[in-house]
């Protein structure tokens, strides 16, 4: 018989085996402990650290983890059946602890004067927060705590997306083709029918939806073909959200890798240290401008994600390069628009053209059709009636 000192640290075990602990889990698979044939046991570790979602022919029909496979959560239930019979044919309380575990154990958050400050960050219509900082400043801790805060204003029928694989509280959601994903968004294409997924927001009732995007572009500085791509098509993905009512949390690098429609509509925060962050509400000459205020005492959130991810993203449907999305309505919409407020702002041909799909000669004839003809006020209207 388990004596009570036993029966607290299995289930302390427990605990951090779900990474609620104070420190993060590296050792432990989720079925470690559950699973007690051997064989079965390392087949599935092996399974785990070998698993990539972005190699499989449709990554968006994919979990983003293996945990979640359709085999192997049949295969722990199955196995986690029969380690609970037996332990509790035996009266072995240890493993009964272990597999219930005590909600007690989890680890106290800290900081809890910062939630206030959280909170306003992200209530409201639709909000757009972007998260910028250094590495190891904690910008994807920071996002994941402003999702936490979402989550408990909208706990009622909200959904979280993210192309963050490990993030354990995404939501599960039905795609067009009625199959269940659980939430791991790994390209636009996805992104589009998640956002969709309730319909025209004229006709039908919109669920709360916040989409957690980690880093679009593939290298720190938003340079190469991706950080192209993410300057280029960040402002058709904000439209569409908003247009259906969705919030973003979008994980930058730096000022300069950040669309100017994301922070004409949105909030910027960046985390200068793991306990602090300065909020403003613009960017100018790639500097934080317009100044807010700032945060100290910066909580860590509850959610649990692998620290050591780098999350991956593709602008294309299911990984196929295509143009499709440049000869979108909303991406030439929101092109003009771009256009108009980036030269408001005394930006030249060339540095506006990086954000957009065209030239700078395009970026020149728009601009002269709308100040000296007259033309694009009803484009100009319909983008901002939508992000307002």
């Amino acid at each position: 018989m388990a004596d009570d000192q036993d029966l607290h640290v299995m289930a302390e075990v427990r605990e951090h085996q779900e990474n609620y602990g104070n420190r993060e889990n590296r050792e432990i698979d989720d079925h470690g402990g559950i699973v007690r044939d051997e064989h079965v046991s390392r087949a599935l570790s092996v399974r785990t650290m070998h698993y990539d979602p972005t190699r499989a022919e449709r990554p968006d029909k994919m979990p983003g983890q293996a945990k979640d496979l359709r085999e192997h959560r049949n295969i722990r239930k199955i196995e986690g059946t029969e380690t609970f019979r037996t332990a509790l044919e035996n009266n072995d309380m240890a493993t009964v602890k272990h597999m219930v575990g005590d909600t007690s154990q989890r680890a106290d958050v800290s900081g809890l004067k910062a939630i206030g400050q959280v909170d306003e960050l992200i209530d409201g219509p639709a909000p757009v927060i972007v998260v910028l900082g250094e590495m190891g400043a904690g910008k994807t801790d920071f996002a994941c705590l402003l999702a936490q805060r979402w989550r408990a204003l909208h706990e009622s029928d909200s959904l979280l997306g993210t192309n963050i694989q490990s993030l354990e509280e995404k939501n599960r959601w039905v795609d067009d083709d009625g199959d269940v994903q659980d939430g791991w968004i790994p390209d636009y294409g996805t992104l589009m029918d998640w956002v969709e997924q309730d319909g025209d927001p004229l006709e039908h009732r919109q669920r709360s939806k916040l989409f957690i995007g980690d880093e679009f572009s593939s290298a720190a500085s938003g340079a190469g073909q991706q950080g192209y791509q993410t300057r280029m098509k960040m402002a058709p993905l904000v439209y569409k959200i908003r247009k259906y009512g969705g919030a973003l949390i979008y994980i930058a690098h730096g000022e300069r890798s950040i669309h100017p429609m994301l922070w004409r509509v949105g909030t910027i925060v960046k985390k200068t240290s793991q306990k602090k962050a300065v909020i403003a509400d613009s960017i100018s000459n790639a500097r934080l401008a317009d100044i807010q205020g700032e945060i100290e005492g910066v909580p860590p959130t509850d959610f649990r994600y692998n620290t050591k991810e780098a999350s991956d993203w593709s602008w294309s449907s299911f990984g196929d390069e295509t143009d499709d999305l440049e000869a979108g309505e909303a991406a030439k919409m929101t092109a003009i628009w771009t256009v108009i407020r980036c030269k408001e702002e005394g930006m030249t041909d060339r540095d506006t053209a990086k954000y957009v799909p065209y030239s700078h000669g395009w970026v020149n004839s728009r601009w002269n059709e709308y100040r000296n003809d007259g033309l694009h006020a009803d484009t100009l209207d319909k983008v901002e009636e939508v992000i307002a």
